[in-house]
C-alpha cells in the first residue's frame, strides 16, 4: 500500500462491502500479498477469490480507535461504510490480525 495525493481517480476509491474493500470500477479488493500472515507483508489489489475459508487474506474489519469494543451508528456514512471523522485501524482477518501501516510515516 502506498499513499499519494488524491486526484479522485477511480483507482484511489474503495468501498467497504461486508468484509472487503472493493474498488467500484473494477471490483478488485485489497489483499495481503501471498496470503502470508507475517510482519511486513504488503497490501495490494487483486481479484476477489474463494470463500470465507480461502480468502481470509482479502477480508478486513474496521476497528474504530475510540470505540474498539462497541458498535456505534451515529455519524455512519452508508455509502462508504465508515463513520465520519473518526480514526480507525484497518485490520486483517488473518489469524494474527495484523494492521495496515503507512510506510514513510514522517
Amino acid at each position: 500500500m502506498q499513499i499519494w495525493s488524491t486526484n479522485s481517480g477511480w483507482f484511489q476509491v474503495f468501498m467497504l462491502e461486508g468484509e472487503f474493500f472493493v474498488n467500484p470500477t473494477n471490483n478488485k479488493v485489497l489483499e495481503v500479498t501471498s496470503s502470508k500472515d507475517e510482519e511486513g507483508q504488503l497490501v495490494q489489489v487483486g481479484n476477489r477469490n474463494g470463500n470465507k475459508t480461502t480468502n481470509v487474506n482479502q477480508r478486513w474489519k474496521i476497528i474504530y480507535v475510540d470505540q474498539a469494543d462497541k458498535i456505534r451508528t451515529k455519524g455512519f456514512n452508508k455509502e462508504f461504510g465508515f463513520h465520519i471523522n473518526r480514526p480507525f485501524y484497518i485490520r486483517s482477518r488473518m489469524p494474527m490480525q495484523r494492521v495496515a501501516e503507512m510506510h514513510g510515516n514522517t
